[in-house]
């Protein structure tokens, strides 16, 4: 059975990371600079309407709600359409505070109304509708500050509704709580073949949701249709990848097109579309297989915090070619642009500040998903990619350097030899600027 859209929608909802998401600049602080407004096309101004808009866009049901930055002007256009009501129902925009905040519902009991927003604070601060952040909220039903909700009108029927006149003909129910899992990514999918110059499909609208966040499309005009603005969003997903010349023209190969996938929560099926014929950003033919064995991975609890005697790190990437069985040619020198950006050489590094930084504080001091190590590698990447017969210390050079070098094998398609890792990963190629791996 499919998956109503209302959960797909949710699901994607509690799927996005709380915490700040806006610059903060010196001297002038939080300044609504965030990824949401980037995607929805005004950065730097209030973001929570843009938020309810950007998940639904997320999704490819941007069609279903309008495109505005403005509270009043979204619950207007409701009420003209009769979609608006004074119960939450899942998916629903709140009007809350006479029109100065938006959040989404993602739940609903008796007597609160779960929510889920952008440009706002955490539970339990004072919240004005101007935050820097994306948090969940729980807010009594009859609370003066709603005022009442936007409820759009899905193409598969109503979704959990406390309104027992729903305009959309859904059963009244008393509550409706998220289970707290997300359904398998299997249930959104795109299909390779129907992802080409010309084509007009569900699955180039679910690319182009992708694209504009990663690359910053603007697919208002054309939803749905590859056209000469998409193939350019692609060529610049192929760039950022590290990719350059033929393996960056906007033609999707294998390679940019799952990744993409990996990073927006779809999967990609057909994929022996690419077989047998020239594929753009993944052309392998004439080159060593990528490689997809070589490590062996242990329980994300197993990995140890312990910080480390520093050392050298041209010393450890030496010591992890000879364990991988790998040539020094590349690998070393690339290896070690990437730990100057990444560290400094610092084998004790950590990055506490970045998205990354979530979890419960470990026996560092630091929360537990931080990139840590010469290679800030995170710590289910480690303990994914872990290299048997290395330490379970994340800290350890040589361990965090191999575990690295499976992942970037795995993840970017850098051969053994590693003679397209420059190519490949922008982070390890000193020719180009510091991206990130």
């Amino acid at each position: 059975m499919a998956v109503p859209q209302w959960r797909k929608l949710v699901d994607h909802i509690q799927s996005v990371p709380e915490g700040v998401y806006e610059t903060n600049l010196p001297g002038i602080g939080y300044n609504n600079r965030t990824q949401f407004g980037k995607q929805f096309g005004e950065n730097g101004q209030p973001w929570c309407v843009m938020f309810d808009w950007d998940m639904y866009a997320d999704v490819s049901l941007e069609h279903l709600v309008p495109k505005t930055d403005n509270v009043t002007a979204f619950s207007e256009w409701a009420h003209v359409r009769g979609e608006w009501s004074a119960y939450p129902s899942v998916g629903a925009w709140v009007n809350l505070s006479g029109g100065k905040h938006t959040e989404l519902v993602v739940g609903f009991d008796a007597t609160h109304v779960h929510t889920k927003g952008g440009n706002t604070v955490a539970e339990g601060a004072v919240d004005a509708g101007q935050g820097n952040g994306v948090y969940s909220h729980r807010t009594e039903r009859t609370s003066p500050r709603v005022v009442g909700y936007f409820a759009p009108r899905f193409e598969d029927g109503c979704p959990p509704t406390a309104d027992p006149d729903d305009y959309r003909g859904g059963t009244v129910s008393e509550s409706w709580l998220w289970p707290g899992t997300v359904l398998p990514a299997e249930e959104r999918s795109v299909t390779a073949s129907q992802l080409v110059f010309g084509a007009r499909n569900t699955s180039v609208r679910t690319v182009q949701a992708a694209l504009a966040m990663e690359v910053g499309l603007d697919y208002a005009a054309a939803p749905g249709t590859f056209g000469p603005r998409t193939k350019a969003a692609v060529a610049a997903f192929q760039r950022k990848l590290g990719l350059t010349g033929a393996d960056a023209n906007g033609v999707f190969g294998r390679y940019s097109l799952t990744e993409l996938g990996r990073r927006h929560g779809f999967v990609v099926l057909g994929l022996d579309f690419f077989d047998g014929q020239h594929q753009t950003d993944n052309d392998e033919a004439a080159d060593p297989a990528p490689s997809t064995t070589g490590y062996t991975a242990i329980p994300l609890k197993a990995v140890t915090f312990g910080h480390v005697t520093d050392g050298s790190t041209t010393a450890a990437a030496k010591e992890a070619c000879r364990i991988l069985g790998v040539p020094e040619a590349h690998w070393v020198p690339g290896i070690l642009v990437a730990a100057k950006r990444e560290s400094s050489y610092d084998f004790n590094a950590v990055n506490a500040w970045d998205s990354n930084a979530t979890g419960p504080r470990q026996s560092d001091g630091h929360p537990l998903n931080c990139s840590r190590g010469v290679l800030q590698v995170t710590p289910p990447t480690f303990a994914a990619y872990h290299q048997s017969g290395t330490s379970n210390a994340i800290y350890d050079g040589v361990a965090n350097i191999c575990a690295a070098m499976h992942y970037v094998m795995v993840r970017y398609g850098v051969y053994r030899n590693g003679s397209n890792l420059a190519g490949r990963v922008c982070q390890f190629d000193p020719t180009r600027g510091p991206c990130g791996y």
